[in-house]
């Protein structure tokens, strides 16, 4: 089947799929939890959880490994904030609690540990189940404490003053090493980023930078090779509406890989999301036009007889993505070409799913394809074997693939309440 026709009737699907599930999925669903029992919940975590301090923790639910035994559905989602992320707790009310629904954000920075994520998650989420659990058995069990700060009065806490005024920095360096008695390899990478995060702006820049060195012997004979590449990036970007944006990226960098001695991109644009911004843990649909230039400076001779080059650039980007009661799914189309040769051009598709089809039966996909038709990096001279095996030099292409497909099917108790952790560090667990 031709791209041009799978295109738009994906884009029609998952235009679909980003709307709020249908009441019709929701009704049929049996009655309350039975009596005497505790409310049954089922968590359905898109990012950081742990879920065996949850259940140590919140020991008065039920937590159940399949949707469909739930009288609550918890959705836990979160994104990229300036200096840390945020949070979004999706309470659905199911079976007795049909449409009584309800949502809790909180913000995390990101100095915090993984256990002070934890236990804020953890308290946030025993907040909003309490809605839940006062409804059944155990409500007399259950009575509301504050923690005042030391100090404070009981006025509402304003936001104190912040020093750093937005700006968060983060420093990275990391290496890795491995040998065999005729084999060695050492990669080093570091990074340093700085970003600010308002509600009208957001700015983030980033140096990155990484170096290998591998040696082989091969009988009598010792190859080695070394490769590097080093990038400066930054993005800016001005909020209009609740839906509209505006962003300039600048890229700027150097590969041995990839030919490039250096390279200079800078593409302005234009973001139109169909949803509000404030719903974008739950959906996303995004339109993204850029128009740019590139400047090339390449290490050898291209297959065009290149060393130098400029081109302008237009570059159109599609992208959703949804976290809906029935499971997930991404997907993005990026097409961009030159505008002084339209026939270097490129198109790409990656879609990502999980979907439940029924009670523990879940379906999930991945998949990518880029159709290539803008190598103009790609080195003149013959590349030598050793070079393709070890993957030193770029190869010419016309198109690139990747795909997975799997099922999952469990069954078994319905309850998911104990934590065991013994022998968990074993080879064979």
């Amino acid at each position: 089947m031709s791209m041009h026709r799978l295109i738009p009737a994906s884009v029609v699907v998952f235009l679909c799929t980003l709307l709020p599930a249908p009441l019709a999925a929701r009704q049929g669903t049996p009655a309350i939890s039975p009596a005497g029992e505790a409310t049954r919940v089922f968590l359905d975590c898109n990012t950081f959880c742990d879920f065996d301090h949850l259940r140590r923790e919140i020991t008065y639910v039920n937590w159940v490994r399949d949707r469909a035994d739930a009288d609550v559905h918890l959705i836990v989602t979160s994104q990229n904030t300036g200096g840390g992320r945020e949070y979004v707790l999706r309470f659905i009310g199911l079976r007795a609690f049909l449409n009584s629904d309800d949502e809790i954000r909180f913000t995390t920075q990101q100095s915090e540990t993984d256990d002070e994520v934890r236990r804020r998650q953890t308290q946030r989420i025993g907040l909003g189940l309490a809605r839940y659990v006062v409804k059944g058995v155990l409500a007399d069990r259950f009575q509301l404490t504050f923690s005042a700060p030391a100090g404070s009065t009981a006025t509402p806490a304003q936001q104190p003053k912040d020093p750093w005024n937005l700006w968060v920095f983060e420093v990275g360096m990391n290496g890795y090493f491995s040998g065999e008695s005729q084999t060695k390899q050492t990669h080093l990478n570091g990074s340093l980023e700085a970003s600010r995060v308002s509600e009208k702006w957001k700015f983030r820049t980033e140096i990155d930078g990484s170096r290998s060195h591998s040696s082989f012997q091969l009988e009598e004979d010792v190859f080695k090779s070394t490769t590097s590449s080093y990038e400066l990036s930054g993005l800016l970007v001005r909020s209009l509406t609740k839906r509209w944006s505006l962003g300039l990226e600048v890229t700027g960098g150097r590969s041995t890989r990839e030919n490039y001695d250096l390279l200079l991109k800078i593409e302005p644009g234009i973001e139109y999301n169909v949803f509000p911004y404030s719903e974008s843990s739950r959906r996303q649909f995004v339109f993204i036009y850029s128009l740019g230039l590139n400047y090339e400076n390449y290490r050898d001779t291209t297959i065009y007889d290149k060393l130098v080059e400029k081109r302008p650039v237009n570059r159109l980007t599609i992208a959703g993505a949804a976290v809906q009661p029935w499971g997930r799914l991404e997907a993005r189309l990026v097409g961009s070409t030159y505008l002084d040769d339209f026939s270097k051009n490129r198109i790409s598709v990656f879609a990502f799913g999980e979907v439940r089809i029924m009670r523990g039966l879940n379906f999930n996909m991945y998949t990518s394809y880029a159709r290539i038709r803008d190598q103009l990096s790609l080195p003149k001279a013959d590349i030598s074997d050793e070079e393709i095996l070890l993957r030193l030099k770029q190869l010419q292409t016309s198109y690139q693939w990747e795909m997975s497909v799997g099922l999952s099917y469990t069954f078994g108790s319905k309850f998911a309440n104990t934590v065991n952790p013994r022998f968990g560090n074993s080879p064979g667990s």
